[in-house]
């Protein structure tokens, strides 16, 4: 018993010895993975009022894009959930209740890059839409210690002493192009972060990205609703779809 004492207590000294204080966050090397970067281009002047009438609305197509690279602590790619998915049309759903869109659905497609901007509109253009908006994201982690962690030797300190911290930020971008033109916006950059503290054995990593991702869905949302309508003057008039 003694020596199973003794190796959970080196075990979790040799767990809070490995994240003794913050690294922060790499924004350099985050924005390098998201390397989407067309040329910019001015941003729409906004309209008289935000009191868009179409005759027939737009259909938006949402492609969200998977990377496939090693977790580092600077960067790690941002897994999609059915519930992101889900959030991010909810969050859209102001442009359908003010006729902006017709609707919103998610573009399935496996075989797709988010570089390859082309296939993502001739995907659109298969399934009807008028435009695409790519959702892109990377995520890092924090993760340290505070003063509370002196506790940690001891087998109860471990479980209830709040000496780890972390931080977690969720980067997104999210980039317009019409379907049937070469018009794009400009691209969309929002941030989403969370902090959790407790226990070395009880603090984990991912519910505390999957709050920051929350965030930062929310954010892009809010922002594609705020700015769409600026942007319709741009776009060419929408396909007349049946209703």
């Amino acid at each position: 018993m003694v020596q199973l004492l003794t190796i959970v207590a080196s075990f979790i000294f040799a767990l809070s010895a490995g994240c003794a204080s913050s690294q922060g966050f790499d924004r350099t090397v985050m924005n390098e993975v998201l390397h989407v970067e067309p040329a910019p281009i001015p941003e729409s002047q906004p309209l008289a009022s935000h009191g868009v009438h179409l005759s027939t609305p737009f259909r938006l197509g949402v492609f969200f894009v998977h990377h496939d690279f090693p977790h580092r602590q600077s960067v790690r790619a941002v897994e999609w959930a059915a519930r992101d998915r889900d959030q991010l049309l909810r969050e859209l759903a102001p442009l359908q209740d003010t006729h902006v869109l017709q609707d919103a659905f998610v573009l399935m497609d496996a075989t797709l890059r988010g570089e390859d901007i082309s296939g993502i509109r001739q995907s659109g253009a298969r399934y009807g839409v008028d435009v695409v908006l790519i959702v892109d994201g990377v995520a890092a982690v924090d993760r340290y210690n505070n003063s509370f962690a002196w506790l940690y030797p001891t087998l109860i300190g471990a479980y209830l002493a709040p000496g780890t911290e972390s931080d977690t930020l969720v980067m997104i971008t999210g980039n317009l192009w019409a379907v049937r033109s070469e018009w794009h916006a400009p691209i969309q950059t929002v941030e989403g972060t969370s902090k959790l503290v407790g226990s070395a054995v009880l603090v984990e990593d991912i519910a505390a990205l999957q709050e920051a991702k929350r965030h930062a869905i929310q954010a892009l949302g809010q922002r594609i609703v705020d700015r769409f309508p600026h942007w319709i003057q741009e776009l060419p008039p929408p396909a007349p779809h049946s209703r």
